[in-house]
């Protein structure tokens, strides 16, 4: 939001460095109250912002106008402040990373309380259900201790990339390219290690450009971070929609969304800041055809299609799923 052609140059240099598309507006009265990315205001403007009209996340000018940059800061506590040309290399590492993020796929993450509940299995039931439901899904095997989801789903070997090959190339892979090379089961994306060694943890740079690239790629993303906390819970937490646990009752974490996995309804009373958000049992059926690794084909069966539906997990799906 500026009419200086000297900010609104620099402005553009720095969007172009970080990749990303600005729209320059010159009338406050344009600005869309519900605009998905930052707004910034120049100097020359942002005498016209109001606090309880226009977002204002950062103010925008040059160096020689300082003073009065940040005398009009005091107005507007939660904005930031770029004096440019010094803080153009902040601006730029701002815009780019608010831009790797702004995927708009719905990301959930599965974080189990304890071992043996069936997050894994969920996980995958979950994305699968996506798919049936006209979602570009993908499960994410994020489980520091997995030993590989593949063989859970299916018998066939993958055609397509795991981890090892991600960290191989550094996660240097554009949103289409990630949906292009993983490997599906049934039209579902499913990203996980492709044998079932021990490893090491995923470096953070490489699950923070993964995790932005689903998010542009793909409408519904599941993340299975095995026991919670992840190690890079604080990472996780970044580009997630929505945290759910999995629990029995009889282990419920202290607050937070609950499935409570294997039983049909809760035992004991919830503390007082956990959200019961279902059950959901493991029947004899999703046993037999994990184990037989087929598990997708437990959708045939009415029941489980209506379990999940009743979870309510899935971006814009409250009903049955068909």
């Amino acid at each position: 939001m500026s009419g200086d052609p000297r900010i609104v140059e620099l402005c553009a240099a720095i969007a172009v460095g970080a990749a990303v598309r600005i729209i320059q507006c010159t009338d406050p009265d344009t600005l869309e109250a519900d605009i998905a990315g930052p707004v910034l205001w120049g100097s020359d403007m942002a005498e016209e912002a109001h606090n309880d009209k226009h977002r204002v996340d950062v103010l925008v000018g040059l160096e020689s106008a300082a003073s009065g940059l940040w005398s009009l800061a005091s107005r507007f506590p939660q904005a930031r402040v770029a004096l440019l040309p010094s803080a153009g290399q902040w601006l730029g590492e701002y815009l780019g990373l608010w831009a790797m993020r702004a995927g708009h796929g719905h990301t959930l993450s599965l974080g189990a309380t304890a071992g043996g509940l069936g997050t894994s299995t969920l996980a995958l039931l979950l994305a699968h259900a996506g798919t049936l439901s006209g979602l570009h899904s993908i499960v994410i095997d994020m489980d520091p201790h997995s030993r590989s989801l593949w063989p859970r789903a299916t018998k066939r070997p993958p055609t397509g990339i795991g981890w090892e090959e991600l960290r191989l190339s550094g996660g240097r892979l554009a949103a289409h390219q990630l949906a292009e090379t993983l490997p599906r089961i049934s039209n579902t994306s499913v990203l996980t290690w492709s044998q079932s060694n021990e490893h090491d943890l995923v470096e953070e740079q490489l699950m923070i450009r993964l995790l932005a690239a689903a998010r542009q790629g793909f409408d519904f993303v599941v993340l299975d971070s095995g026991r919670f906390p992840h190690p890079q819970q604080t990472v996780i937490n970044q580009f997630i929609d929505r945290q759910v646990f999995t629990a029995s009752s009889s282990a419920l974490p202290r607050h937070g969304e609950v499935v409570l996995c294997g039983e049909q309804r809760a035992r004991y009373e919830a503390n007082i800041g956990v959200e019961i958000t279902g059950a959901f049992p493991f029947t004899s059926r999703i046993i037999k055809a994990e184990h037989r690794g087929e598990l997708f084909d437990c959708f045939k069966s009415r029941g489980l299609r209506q379990s999940l539906a009743n979870l309510c997990l899935l971006p814009q799906v409250q009903g049955q799923i068909s």
